[in-house]
């Protein structure tokens, strides 16, 4: 179900009612099967239900289960996840276990669900590079392999990466199991977050859901105004965005390095509009519920240097990766080799998590080069200087020319193919012979006015908290007419968040 939709429009209300109405075992169940509903509502073509199939028994099943009662045959992945986990981190607690079993438990979890990501997310992949080695090392006739037909699920990613959090805290003895598997059930499924994150941590969740708070006035003022902040970022800004990026992306060839200097730029406004306005609407909706989470973004566009950046980027994720992988690995305690080896495994780890594909791969390891160059260029005494006294100047400089170093990565994240990749990269280098300069098919340059008016606005909200703007009436007042006149006038819509694609 798409938060931007009139299905969830009419879904949230009645939700809401109904869980103030129920209490303790009850709402947790009720709250459960909701989200159960919410994530069933998402059907992809994965079982041709206007083909009845009458063969075999298993093909009955299948029809009289999933197509006749019209239910998700994702939805078992989900719950096999959930019982899975559930039940390691239940052994894995027991009286006199020990450490052996308790490992043995954590590594049939992990292999569960990594095994289970790995199959729906990477076998095509996979099956590529194959293809492509293979060639590379054979004489005859090359290797062509054809993609198998497999849908990704929704949000597996995500639901997925929380529900091993979960096994791993408990293994480490840093969260105790959960007894009642109705309550985990709700901590990996918990509609506001399921499909595109934040990654929740369980000890975050389960303090709320343990000591739900009461739901404040003031507490439903910062969730609509942050819900209504993140429709405003979807709606307005990234659906308009869209157009220049998908023009951009599609007829790179025939563009100057201006153009697509824009379009790339977009590209980076667009996915953070995107995801920060679907976990804006998701942290707000589960704020109504009764439970806080932590910030996912913190004005990213405007960071100062590419560490900043990803201190305030999909904060949940980067984390996540920290605490799981990089730390794990020795993160920087190591030698200065197997310090940046750490740090090129972890960004490898999270370009491939973010999809399939070589131009991902790049991605990732375009952020391990860009943090690498910083961590030694902040040890410099030209740093150490400009910090204490560039001022405005160069803290403004440097916000701009860490911008145009994320470029690169948003040409590697959005582009189809390595291929079409490296030669819009190369196109924003380098002249590329073919007078690409006097083609004038799309005005892009009519949208850096609405990326420096992004960049001004960030900067602004940066300083300026919802919960700052909510405090004053008459700056909430504005604040809730100036975004619901930008949606009704200026509103795009229709599109589906980039995220769910993770």
């Amino acid at each position: 179900m798409l938060f931007n939709s009139a299905h969830f429009l009419v879904f949230l209300p009645i939700v809401l009612i109904l869980a103030k109405i129920l209490k303790g075992t009850y709402q947790r169940a009720f709250l459960l099967l909701a989200s159960l509903y919410f994530y069933n509502a998402w059907h992809p073509a994965s079982i041709a239900c206007n083909d009845i199939r009458t063969s075999t028994w298993y093909e009955n099943w299948i029809d009289l289960s999933f197509c006749n009662f019209n239910i998700n045959l994702y939805i078992i992945i989900l719950i096999v996840s959930m019982i899975v986990d559930y039940v390691a981190g239940r052994l894995m607690s027991g009286e006199g276990v020990s450490e052996k079993f308790r490992r043995l438990c954590l590594v049939a979890s992990l292999i569960t669900n990594l095994g289970i990501l790995a199959y729906f997310k990477y076998t095509n992949f996979l099956l590529e590079v194959f293809a492509d080695l293979f060639n590379q090392i054979s004489t005859g006739a090359p290797l062509k392999i054809e993609h198998l037909k497999i849908i990704l699920p929704v949000g597996i990613s995500f639901y997925t990466f929380q529900s091993m959090s979960y096994t791993i805290d408990v293994f480490r003895r840093n969260l105790e199991a959960r007894k009642s598997f109705l309550d985990f059930a709700l901590y990996v499924s918990f509609f506001p977050q399921l499909v595109a994150g934040p990654i929740v941590r369980a000890h975050t969740f389960f303090r709320d859901l343990d000591d739900t708070p009461k739901v404040t006035a003031e507490d439903v003022q910062i969730a609509f105004a942050q819900i209504l902040m993140g429709f405003t970022r979807k709606i307005v800004f990234a659906d308009n965005l869209a157009k220049v990026v998908d023009f951009t992306f599609n007829n790179y060839k025939i563009l100057n390095p201006a153009e697509i200097w824009v379009g790339a730029m977009a590209f980076g406004w667009q996915i953070y509009f995107d995801f920060a306005g679907y976990t804006d609407i998701a942290i707000g909706t589960a704020r109504l519920f009764g439970y806080k989470f932590d910030p996912n973004f913190n004005f990213p566009m405007v960071a100062r240097n590419i560490a900043d950046h990803w201190s305030r980027w999909h904060i949940s994720f980067s984390t996540w990766i920290r605490d799981y992988i990089y730390i794990p690995l020795g993160g920087s305690r190591v030698g200065v080799l197997k310090g940046y080896r750490n740090l090129f495994i972890t960004w490898l780890f999270a370009g491939i998590w973010h999809g399939a594909a070589y131009h991902f791969v790049g991605w990732g390891l375009w952020q391990g080069v860009m943090l690498g160059i910083h961590r030694e260029y902040s040890k410099t005494k030209i740093a150490a200087w400009l910090n204490e006294k560039g001022g405005l100047s160069y803290d403004i400089g440097a916000r701009i020319f860490t911008m145009f170093c994320l470029s690169f990565g948003f040409i590697l994240f959005r582009a189809k193919t390595m291929k079409a990749a490296w030669a819009m990269m190369k196109s924003l280098v380098f002249v590329v012979p073919g007078g690409i300069y006097s083609v004038k098919t799309f005005v892009n340059y009519d949208y850096g006015i609405l990326l420096v008016i992004c960049f001004i606005l960030s900067y602004y909200f940066s300083r300026n908290p919802i919960e700052t703007i909510v405090e004053n009436k008459k700056k909430f007042g504005v604040f809730v007419t100036a975004n619901l006149f930008i949606i009704l006038f200026f509103g795009a819509g229709g599109q589906n968040f980039l995220y769910f694609d993770f």
